[in-house]
C-alpha cells in the first residue's frame, strides 16, 4: 500500500504532535510518501521534524522547497511538476492537511483531511483528529437504523447526562445567566463565537469574510439594530493576535456588539451563553456542536455541509426576526445525543492509545461507517475521560 501524506498547511506543532504519530503507526505496513513545504507563515517544517525521523526507514520525502512554495498554502493549481509527482506516486490513500481543497480533488485513491476532533461542550485531546471528506461538514450524521441509533445513544448516555450536569440543570434561568454575563434581559441576544485568524490559519479563506474586525459589523448590519450580538473571541487569538482591530470595530458599533470576555468565574463564556442566547451564528467553527448540545437555534454562513438535525438557517435577517420572537428552530436533542455519540464511536482517532494501530487507522480511512469499531470507540473516549461515565 502506498500513501501520501500532503501537508502545505501544517505546523511544526501539528506535525510533532500528529502527522509524526500518524506517519509512525503507517510506515510499518506500507510505503509513505510526505509531501511538505519548508517553514513559511508557521506553516511547514524544519530540520528537527526531519531529524525525528532518522530511526524510520521507508519513508520517500519531497519537500516542497522551490522559490514559490508560500504559494501551495493557497493553491497548487500551477504547480505542474506537484500534479505529475503526485500522480507517479499513484497512493491508495492520500492524507491532506491543506486549505487548497480543490488540488486534492486531483489525486488519485481516497483523499481525506486531517481535522480536529473538538466537539464542544465534551473535553477532547487537542491532538485528536478526524478524517474527513469535507473540512467544515459540521454535525453530519449518516442514516442510522433505530437499533443502531437506540444503542449508540444509551453507551453514550452517562457522559451526556453527566455533561449536563455539570451545566446545571436542563432548564437554566435564563435572565439570571444574562445579568452574570453582563447582557441585558431586554433584548434579542445573539452570540457569536470567533474563529482563530493567526496568519498560520490559511484555513480562513473559506469563510464568508475573513477578518473577525471585518465580521462583526456585516454581521451586525445584518442582524438589525434591535439585536445584541454578543461575540466570545477565540482562545488563541487571545494569546496570539493583535486584537485593536477587533475592539476598535466593536466601539464603532456603539453598544450593538459586545464582548463577552472570560473571567475566573465563566471561563469559556461561549459555553454559557450558549445556555442564555435567542441564537447563535457561525461559519467554520467547530465550537457550533455547543448549540447542538444546548438546543439553542443556530445560523449558519458556511458553504459546507451542516447536519440536518441542526435546523440551521441561512437568512440572517429571517433568524434575527426568529429570534427575537422566540420562534426559531432549535437543533433536535435526540438526533444531537445520535451525533455526539457518533462521532465519539465513530469518527475520533486517540493516537496515543494503545488500541490504536496502523489496522484501526486504516480501517477508519477505508470504511467511514462501521458500527463493529463504535464499542471500541466509545470505551477509548471513556478510558481518556473515566469520570464522564461514572
Amino acid at each position: 500500500m502506498r500513501i501520501l501524506f500532503y501537508l502545505p498547511v501544517v505546523t511544526p506543532w501539528w506535525f510533532d504532535r500528529i502527522v509524526a504519530p500518524l506517519i509512525r503507526h503507517l510506515a510499518v505496513g506500507a510505503h509513505v510518501h510526505v509531501m511538505v513545504p519548508p517553514l513559511w507563515s508557521g506553516t511547514g517544517i524544519g530540520p528537527e521534524q526531519l531529524a525525528a525521523f532518522v530511526d524510520c526507514e521507508g519513508i520517500e520525502w519531497h519537500i516542497l522547497d522551490g522559490d514559490d512554495h508560500p504559494k501551495l498554502r493557497l493553491s497548487a493549481a500551477d504547480f505542474g511538476d506537484l500534479i505529475d509527482l503526485v500522480q507517479a506516486i499513484d497512493a491508495d490513500i492520500t492524507l491532506c492537511r491543506s486549505a487548497d481543497l480543490e488540488t486534492p480533488r486531483r489525486f488519485p485513491g481516497i483523499v481525506k483531511f486531517i481535522m480536529e476532533a473538538e466537539f464542544p461542550p465534551f473535553p477532547a485531546a487537542p491532538e485528536w483528529i478526524v478524517f474527513r471528506d469535507h473540512p467544515f461538514d459540521h454535525g453530519v450524521l449518516p442514516s442510522l437504523d433505530g437499533k443502531a441509533r437506540a444503542d449508540l445513544s444509551a453507551v453514550f448516555a452517562p457522559a451526556w447526562a453527566s455533561t449536563r450536569r455539570r451545566f446545571g440543570e436542563e432548564e437554566v434561568d435564563r435572565g439570571s445567566l444574562l445579568d452574570r454575563l453582563g447582557l441585558p434581559r431586554d433584548r434579542a441576544v445573539i452570540a457569536l463565537p470567533l474563529e482563530y485568524e493567526h496568519e498560520e490559519n490559511f484555513f480562513a479563506i473559506h469563510r464568508r469574510i475573513r477578518s473577525n474586525a471585518d465580521l462583526i459589523p456585516a454581521l451586525a448590519e445584518e442582524l438589525g439594530e434591535d439585536v445584541l450580538l454578543a461575540v466570545t473571541d477565540h482562545p488563541l487569538n487571545v494569546l496570539h493576535c493583535d486584537r485593536t482591530p477587533l475592539k476598535d470595530a466593536l466601539a464603532r458599533l456603539d453598544g450593538r456588539a459586545v464582548m463577552v470576555e472570560a473571567t475566573r468565574e465563566l471561563e469559556r463564556p461561549t459555553f454559557h451563553l450558549a445556555q442564555a442566547c435567542a441564537g447563535m451564528v457561525f461559519d467554520n467553527s467547530k465550537t457550533i456542536s455547543v448549540a447542538g448540545f444546548f438546543g439553542t437555534p443556530i445560523a449558519r454562513t458556511s458553504f459546507w455541509p451542516t447536519g440536518s438535525w441542526m435546523n440551521a438557517a441561512s437568512d440572517l435577517a429571517a433568524f434575527a426576526r426568529a429570534a427575537r420572537d422566540g420562534s426559531a428552530a432549535s437543533p433536535d436533542e435526540a438526533d444531537a445525543r445520535a451525533w455526539f455519540a457518533f462521532h465519539v464511536a465513530n469518527n475520533v482517532v486517540n493516537l496515543s492509545h494503545p488500541d490504536t494501530d496502523a489496522r484501526l487507522i486504516l480501517d477508519m480511512i477505508e470504511t467511514p461507517v462501521d458500527p463493529r469499531r463504535w464499542p471500541a470507540g466509545v470505551q477509548r473516549y471513556a478510558d481518556a475521560y473515566p469520570e464522564l461515565f461514572q
